[in-house]
């Protein structure tokens, strides 16, 4: 397989944030419970599915009942709450989200976001309103985020993506940022940690951070069936500039969720430690998560 890369929010995530981007501020993960009196059979089992609950001081949270089900309604850190609320569309199948950041010391709004959801389960468009950006999103063969344009810009973001030789399956290579300069900017993701180490199964799919995509809304399609292991950000046109470089050493569990990930960035690139930063996540999934 090809080496893939990948890159950060780090080099001026610009274009992405144009492009991409009633508070109860209680932060307590409630006890396990389950839905005493369930609707019907499709609640019952969606209650049942295994959810992430906890990733570092991250608490996600979800709906309990009704047609949105076991989509997230609220993540908690450490000076943010998020919430989610989802409305159907006039298509089948189709519905909006509408999410709304709120700063923790005094539950004023910060970033409120509107997502709209077609058919097929994917986003065509995002609304800033906050900064009353709106972005267009285009895939290839329905589902395959293919391209991000900001309306009313030159700028975009490109998906590329190469068949993996070990699966026969699509995964994302590269994303490229370009404006009415041209391209300024090149992520490239890598699935393993270098010749002869192996891939790891994605069993539960997040946006990983170089999307610039919420985190914990499938909604963008998949990117890759493993996951991302290393990631490296190319300015464009390149001149000998440094190039940040990410690695993502994740410790699975018997059933291959993730339990910890230990995130290190060089800034510098590649072999050098100057400014290297170092984070290390928990995870702890339930089939019994909390919500409302």
């Amino acid at each position: 397989m090809k080496r893939l890369h990948i890159a950060g929010k780090l080099l001026k995530c610009l274009l992405l944030a144009g492009l991409l981007t009633g508070c109860q501020n209680e932060d307590v993960l409630a006890p396990a419970d389950t839905v005493a009196n369930v609707s019907n059979d499709q609640n019952a089992k969606i209650t049942a599915e295994i959810r992430l609950v906890k990733e570092g001081e991250k608490i996600i949270q979800y709906h309990k009942s009704g047609r949105f089900a076991g989509y997230v309604s609220k993540v908690s850190e450490e000076y943010y709450y998020t919430t989610y609320s989802y409305v159907d569309g006039a298509v089948p199948g189709a519905y909006s989200i509408t999410s709304k950041q709120y700063a923790k010391g005094n539950d004023a709004l910060v970033k409120e976001v509107n997502y709209v959801i077609n058919e097929d389960g994917v986003c065509t468009k995002r609304h800033d309103l906050t900064s009353n950006k709106i972005s267009n999103f285009t895939y290839k063969n329905r589902t395959r985020l293919e391209k991000i344009t900001l309306q009313g810009s030159s700028e975009k973001a490109e998906f590329i993506y190469i068949v993996a030789s070990d699966t026969g399956k699509d995964r994302l290579y590269k994303i490229i940022h370009s404006n009415n300069n041209g391209a300024y900017k090149e992520i490239e993701f890598f699935y393993n940690m270098g010749v002869g180490t192996q891939t790891k199964p994605d069993k539960y799919a997040l946006n990983n951070e170089h999307t610039c995509l919420d985190k914990y809304l499938p909604i963008f399609g998949a990117f890759s069936d493993v996951i991302v292991q290393r990631a490296q950000i190319t300015p464009l046109p390149y001149t000998n500039q440094s190039k940040p470089y990410y690695e993502y050493f994740y410790l699975l569990n018997n059933d291959g969720y993730p339990i910890s990930l230990d995130r290190r960035m060089y800034p510098i690139g590649k072999g050098f430690n100057a400014g290297k930063q170092t984070s290390v996540s928990l995870f702890k999934f339930s089939t019994q998560w909390a919500g409302i």
